[in-house]
């Protein structure tokens, strides 16, 4: 393990709380790279390459003057699985310091320990996620089937037990949260809730947190998805929308579209988490290409402005909403019903259809779902 001058930070943080004396840590070549006494980073300490150099247990400096770059204190050497990795030093008066001297280099050690199972930790974490990533969205356990069962053994990830996939997006108001603080401070929560479950693995992307979890009801889906709303309940103004595959065996790839089109939908639904279905209309529209969409609504009302196109679809939205209900639909659209008659039949004009005949019902509204998810 290299001391690196994050981790040199950090261990000057902590003991600085603990003891009054200024606090050094030096490197391999005996440089400070960290130190309560900023004017001294970046110098070289002498105490520290005598003891590096001699392979000492410990250096008592009692003079400003007895080492190059030096003060007087006690400086001890950082031990990682038997080699010395640095070298700990207090600047202060030997009979006040000295006592200390074992004390920080324990605690120095156990801090070295601590941060060094973190980064392994992150090390398999960014390897989860880099298979993880590749399994979905490549053809890894296509082109390497037996490479991709040794990784996925190795990373204690099982991929015979059928999966499915939820797919969320985090959103404050109308635009995704981008802040990457916020988004790794919710990544770390959900994957501490993770870890209770029974093999449930999650990634991220720039906009997207994709997970993996073993094969269950939709109940059970259903729950995960409450609980994770729980936790992103407590920042404020942020909310979480979420997709979920159907239950069907499907390859991991199909099932991840189909969970990101469940996604798409809630983000227009006014329930927020949403499980695929194949009978349902409006996430199939999602799927759509944007253009094939928009061709749809130019190819029905003709070539009028997109602004004309939203006022024929909040009036058709407000018809069916009524049923058909002159009066109803009158009073909601705070217009005389000779109005309301006129529009419709400039509509009929305008389309070569009517909105008021049951068989050309369909027509106008999946024009308004393919209005509605333009916002997608």
């Amino acid at each position: 393990m290299i001391l690196s001058k994050n981790v040199a930070d950090q261990i000057v943080k902590e003991l600085s709380q603990i003891v009054e004396q200024h606090i050094n840590v030096m490197d391999i070549q005996g440089v400070i790279i960290s130190s309560t006494d900023s004017n001294r980073i970046g110098t070289i300490h002498g105490g520290a390459l005598k003891i590096i150099e001699e392979n000492l247990p410990e250096l008592v400096i009692e003079s400003n003057d007895q080492f190059p770059g030096s003060k007087n204190g006690i400086n001890l050497p950082i031990a990682f699985q038997g080699a010395i990795i640095g070298v700990i030093g207090m600047t202060g008066i030997k009979d006040e310091v000295y006592k200390y001297g074992q004390i920080i280099k324990k605690m120095t050690e156990i801090l070295l320990l601590d941060s060094f199972v973190r980064e392994q930790h992150l090390i398999e974490q960014k390897a989860k996620d880099r298979f993880l990533e590749e399994w979905i969205f490549g053809r890894y356990e296509v082109n390497h089937p037996l490479e991709f069962e040794k990784r996925a053994e190795s990373l204690g990830i099982d991929i015979k037990t059928k999966k499915r996939l939820m797919v969320f997006g985090l959103k404050k108001g109308q635009e995704p949260v981008l802040d990457d603080l916020i988004q790794t401070d919710i990544s770390s929560s959900i994957r501490k809730y993770f870890k209770t479950l029974n093999q449930a693995f999650m990634f991220r992307t720039s906009t997207l947190f994709i997970s993996v979890i073993n094969n269950s009801t939709d109940e059970q889906m259903l729950n995960i998805a409450k609980n994770i709303e729980k936790i992103v309940a407590k920042y404020p103004e942020i909310t979480v929308y979420i997709g979920i595959d159907s239950k069907d065996d499907k390859p991991i790839n199909i099932s991840f579209k189909n969970a990101n089109a469940a996604l798409l939908y809630a983000y227009k639904s006014k329930i927020h988490t949403q499980i695929f279905d194949t009978l349902n209309f409006d996430i199939y529209i999602t799927r759509m290409p944007k253009d094939d969409r928009l061709l749809y609504l130019q190819k029905l009302f003709g070539d009028i402005n997109f602004n004309d196109i939203r006022e024929t679809i909040e009036l058709l939205r407000t018809f069916y909403l009524h049923e058909g209900s002159l009066q109803k639909i009158s009073d909601a659209l705070f217009i005389h019903k000779n109005t309301l008659q006129y529009r419709l039949n400039k509509i009929q004009s305008l389309t070569s259809h009517d909105p008021r005949n049951l068989s050309e019902t369909y027509l106008f509204i999946v024009a308004i779902k393919m209005f509605d998810s333009l916002d997608q």
